[in-house]
């Protein structure tokens, strides 16, 4: 079922699988591993709360795995938010007092959008994504959804 909208932008775009890859960045915002997560991988990251997959139900029953185009940043940071919660509370809990990997550290977000492409992992070089930028990069637009994925990295956490 198609969802009607009077905003052309405001297009849902669905995808195969959303992970969060926590520790794939290293202390300057590159990656520590350029290959992908296989399937089992991406299993033991969905048990950890930090991957969904086409069909599973949010937490709270509230997210809908599917974004718009027309998303500012703003809105997509909520989203990876909302998607994550548990992942992003314990994030900010670790990271009070540490501006590593913080907004206010490089003027970019504290999460990176990580591209696939060639079966290689590439940090995207756009430090506010939008839902464009999602649309982008969550795999070929003929590709069939459960080979469509969109990758969220994080820096290393400073357990010191």
């Amino acid at each position: 079922r198609q969802a009607s909208s009077s905003k052309q932008g405001h297009v849902l775009i669905k995808v195969g699988a959303i992970a969060i890859l926590v520790n794939y960045l290293d202390d300057k915002g590159e990656l520590l591993t350029t290959i992908p997560p296989v399937r089992t991988e991406m299993l033991k990251l969905k048990r950890r709360g930090c991957a969904h997959f086409d069909g599973d139900q949010s937490e709270d029953g509230s997210v809908d795995f599917s974004f718009c185009l027309d998303w500012t940043f703003e809105e997509v940071d909520a989203y990876i938010r909302r998607l994550f919660p548990k992942v992003f509370e314990y994030l900010d809990s670790v990271k009070v007092g540490d501006v590593k990997g913080k907004a206010t550290d490089n003027g970019a977000s504290e999460w990176v959008l990580i591209s696939k492409e060639n079966r290689r992992l590439s940090v995207a070089p756009e430090p506010f994504p939008t839902g464009k930028h999602l649309e982008r990069y969550k795999g070929r637009s003929n590709a069939p959804l459960q080979q469509t994925n969109i990758f969220i990295g994080e820096s290393l956490i400073n357990s010191s």
